[in-house]
């Protein structure tokens, strides 16, 4: 059996979706076996290719099409050293999935001047934090958005969105700030502050 979106996965990890693309992924994986068997075939790939230094790729083309045929003797023990590799490969990449990750920290709060409740999950990543917020009690047709404010004073704006979305829909944003670097994300429409999240 197979599914149009097993393509996304390589893009998907790799970092390579836009926002849109990867929420409505990140809906449709939980769901899908294919997908998931995919993840899980292609997860490694990410962290192999980052071993990659510039020369193995510059010289990709001098490894030969055909290598010479090992002699006899010489087959067993290559035999017996692949089956090795082989297998603490397996062991290996079965401590990768089995470890235990971190969780996503998550920041909620209500405003009781607004009524609004607000939650965010965060994930580390190496161009700065991805956030995911669900929001309850927010006006419908309201023009939505977070700025994130670092422990110097800086602040950036994480999203926009529109305030007509499902009471468990996951709503998408990011900033360049690392969250160890986070101090506070004010969530507003145009009428003013609804929710502030802290740690």
């Amino acid at each position: 059996m197979s599914c149009q979106h097993t393509v996304d996965v390589g893009a998907y990890l790799f970092g390579s979706l836009d926002l849109k693309e990867r929420s409505a992924f990140e809906r449709h994986l939980p769901g899908c076996d294919t997908c998931q068997a995919e993840m899980l075939r292609l997860a490694p790939l990410p962290g192999l290719l980052g071993r990659l230094s510039l020369e193995d790729v510059e010289n990709l083309d001098e490894i030969p099409t055909c290598p010479p045929k090992p002699k006899p003797n010489r087959q067993r023990r290559v035999l017996i050293a692949c089956a090795a590799v082989l297998t603490l490969l397996a062991l290996a990449g079965g401590l990768f999935f089995l470890r235990p990750s971190s969780p996503a920290p998550i920041w909620a709060a209500t405003d009781s001047g607004t009524g609004v409740d607000g939650e965010v999950s965060m994930v580390s990543k190496s161009w700065g934090t991805e956030m995911w917020f669900k929001l309850g009690d927010v006006k419908p047709g309201a023009r939505c958005k977070v700025i994130v404010f670092d422990r110097k004073g800086q602040r950036e704006i994480g999203g926009w969105w529109g305030s007509d979305h499902g009471p468990d829909e996951r709503i998408p944003g990011s900033t360049s700030f690392r969250i160890d670097q986070i101090d506070r994300l004010e969530v507003s429409d145009e009428s003013g502050l609804l929710v502030t999240l802290r740690p």
